[in-house]
């Protein structure tokens, strides 16, 4: 992949701040290092990621989606609403195409076939699907259609996998500390505006497509629960967007802001966002997936953990393992 644009060059000039050496990342893993995933070897390959697991516990995470193919109606009040509802019911509506994990430990080091594509059932005449995003010459469709892994079976199999409802393992996302309250603005080159959500949001839309798999149920009405329901299921999370200003991506003060369409289509891919990660300095990576406590009452202060064990466990009772319906076309 070639380097971030114009990488380094947003804080020279800012006062008491040096430019930073451009940021380049490295190539990804070429096919051979991908094991591809189909309904046939899903269990296997489930197991021999939850061995991996065990020691390579860091995760990133790439989705390939069918896009935004409908736009809820308002009124809104705020930007935030409107960009939830929009990825709600594009979420509903669709389902995910491939999901590809990446692992490595808290060194960096990945093992040999670090990554796995996971392809899913999906049939391009009869599930909906926007061409301006999903590039169907890429997939194999036949294949698709015929040997996809159906969501509820992948659900089942990752809800006793250990990789989620786990603090132990880190999940490396990218979601920015504004998140949904951004504006999602036309690109004035082309006046295109269909797939500027899912691009601003792309680790929002990665984590709830997952959700969605996971419960079998639409996505929480609401911002509020839709985040809850993300502590539950990936409690140990790195934003990677808080810290861009540490590679020199964005200047400094404007962590997760300010980034350009072609930079966030590089922070779509897991292997940038776990590299960028392993860049950040150790000191910051060693806090950097633990999450930032609500204000809590007095009585909860009192006790750390009752917010786990109350409303926390009571969720964590709801989302065990069960018969899934899987997602479906609109």
């Amino acid at each position: 992949l070639p380097g971030a644009p114009d990488a380094g060059r947003g804080v020279v000039g800012q006062v008491g701040l040096k430019p930073l050496e451009p940021f380049a990342f490295s190539q990804p893993p070429g096919s051979s290092e991908i094991t591809e995933v189909w309904e046939y070897n899903l269990e296997d390959e489930v197991d021999r990621m939850r061995d991996i697991a065990e020691v390579y516990n860091y995760v990133a995470m790439e989705t390939q989606c069918p896009g935004i193919v409908a736009r809820p109606t308002g009124p809104f009040s705020e930007y935030a609403e409107y960009n939830y509802q929009t990825l709600k019911c594009n979420i509903h509506l669709t389902s995910v195409v491939q999901v590809s994990l990446v692992f490595a430990d808290g060194r960096g080091n990945r093992p040999k076939g670090s990554t796995w594509r996971f392809n899913f059932k999906f049939d391009c005449q009869s599930d909906p699907f926007s061409e301006d995003t999903l590039d169907t010459r890429g997939l194999d469709l036949a294949r698709h259609r015929s040997q996809g892994i159906e969501p509820h079976a992948f659900a089942e199999l990752l809800m006793s996998s250990g990789l989620v409802l786990n603090e132990e393992v880190r999940w490396i996302t990218i979601g920015g500390p504004s998140s949904l309250a951004e504006r999602c603005i036309e690109d004035s080159r082309g006046g295109r505006f269909e797939d500027k959500p899912r691009v601003m949001f792309c680790g929002l839309y990665d984590l709830g497509h997952m959700l969605q798999m996971l419960t079998s149920q639409p996505l929480p009405s609401e911002v509020r629960g839709f985040q809850e329901s993300l502590d539950l299921f990936f409690p140990s999370r790195c934003d990677v967007a808080k810290h861009l200003h540490r590679l020199g991506l964005v200047p400094q003060g404007r962590a997760g802001e300010g980034l350009d369409s072609r930079t966030r289509l590089l922070f779509r891919s897991a292997h940038c966002l776990l590299e960028a990660f392993f860049r950040l300095p150790e000191s910051i990576r060693r806090t950097a997936c633990e999450r930032e406590e609500e204000a809590l009452p007095a009585e909860e202060k009192s006790c750390p953990s009752s917010r786990r064990n109350g409303r926390g466990e009571e969720r964590r009772q709801q989302a065990k393992p069960r018969k899934h319906r899987g997602l479906g076309a609109a």
